[in-house]
């Protein structure tokens, strides 16, 4: 029994001495990494193979021009969250991911955005991508993708950076709060409704009463008096309510255009939507794909959006008109290619209209 014990006892202090070994060393082995410098960074950029928005090089200077950049810097003083907000903080940016290797290198996994179209316009340089989310060009690598170009007045500005839901949202959200508000100004007014025809009635309700002992004299004259009265208050009453009226009418026409203003916006989201669909079932197409390389945009505002696309090998513009059904047009587009125009070549014309579905108008 003893030795079962003693052998039992021995086996705890020598695991006690193995843990507080591991433990040891595991301390030495963590002051010793934080003690380390960093002896490098390895950035890897992901998405983009055919289309790079973002080079290592680049991330590499972002962290120095923003002093960040963790070369030589003792591992426990490396700020991954910092590293990270600033990674981030470039729109061509979707997602970072930053940790420190066994090799004491600090590894930067980055995942860019997809660009499907450039945006170059008047004023405007910017880069839409597949998820939908509009960032400047300029800090980006040039991508080879479709050229959107013409005279089209989008409904964010130049500078914009973010998803084009978010910007129409926001802007919605603002115009109903507005409108709201409008709605809440004509309180005040309603109530000088009720206080203009409280005094009518007031006026109304000292009518006089004939009493006993009144003359037909002195009751004549209080006649006469209320008369007077009731007409001056009848005449202010109507000057009232007109001016009232005239009030309401103001703030009313106020969120009537408020309105418009917003049917606007969400006409041209839904035209912008439209666009983005084409040029996704354009990527999708591999003859649509390798034959378009520009879309002509006109339109925006309070003109609605036509659409035309320029073929790779012609001098030769094909008109699809608004946003409605461009699928269908890009359909129509392919048959008529199938049924001769690869025969006879794109340059045969130099306008081709799709304007009407199911219809093909060449010149």
């Amino acid at each position: 029994m003893l030795r079962k014990i003693a052998t039992y006892l021995l086996h705890l202090v020598l695991w006690s001495l193995i843990i507080a070994a591991i433990v040891w060393a595991g301390t030495l082995s963590t002051k010793h990494r934080d003690s380390s410098l960093v002896e490098g960074t390895d950035i890897e950029v992901r998405g983009g193979d055919d289309n790079p928005l973002i080079k290592a090089e680049s991330v590499d200077i972002w962290l120095k021009e923003q002093g960040m950049h963790p070369d030589g810097t003792a591992l426990s003083k490396v700020d991954i969250a910092a590293i990270e907000r600033v990674v981030e903080n470039y729109s061509a940016v979707a997602n970072a991911n930053v940790y420190v290797g066994y090799d004491c290198r600090v590894k930067i996994d980055i995942e860019q955005r997809e660009p499907i179209a450039r945006l170059r316009i008047a004023g405007y340089d910017s880069y839409l991508t597949n998820d939908g989310y509009l960032l400047p060009a300029k800090g980006c690598s040039s991508a080879y993708v479709k050229v959107i170009t013409g005279d089209y007045k989008p409904l964010f500005d130049a500078d914009y950076t973010g998803y084009l839901g978010d910007i129409v949202q926001d802007s919605i959200a603002s115009i109903e709060r507005y409108i709201e508000e409008l709605e809440q100004a004509k309180i005040p007014h309603f109530e000088r409704y009720i206080e203009n025809n409280r005094a009518l009635r007031t006026v109304k309700r000292s009518a006089p009463k004939r009493s006993i002992f009144d003359s037909d004299e002195k009751h004549d004259i209080l006649v006469k008096a209320y008369k007077e009265r009731l007409s001056d208050a009848v005449e202010s009453h109507s000057i009232n309510e007109r001016m009232i009226d005239e009030d309401i009418a103001a703030i009313e026409r106020e969120q009537e255009s408020a309105r418009g203003i917003k049917k606007v916006l969400v006409r041209q989201a839904e035209e912008f939507d439209a666009m983005v669909a084409m040029i996704h079932h354009i990527m999708s197409d591999d003859f649509l794909c390798s034959e378009v390389v520009q879309i002509v945009t006109t339109g925006g505002k309070h003109k609605a959006l036509q659409i035309a696309i320029v073929p790779r090998q012609a001098d030769v513009t094909v008109d699809l008109g608004t946003t409605e059904n461009l699928e269908g047009k890009l359909a129509t587009l392919r048959r008529f290619y199938d049924k001769g125009l690869n025969l006879i070549g794109w340059d045969r014309y130099s306008r081709i209209s799709l304007r009407y579905d199911g219809q093909v108008v060449c010149r």
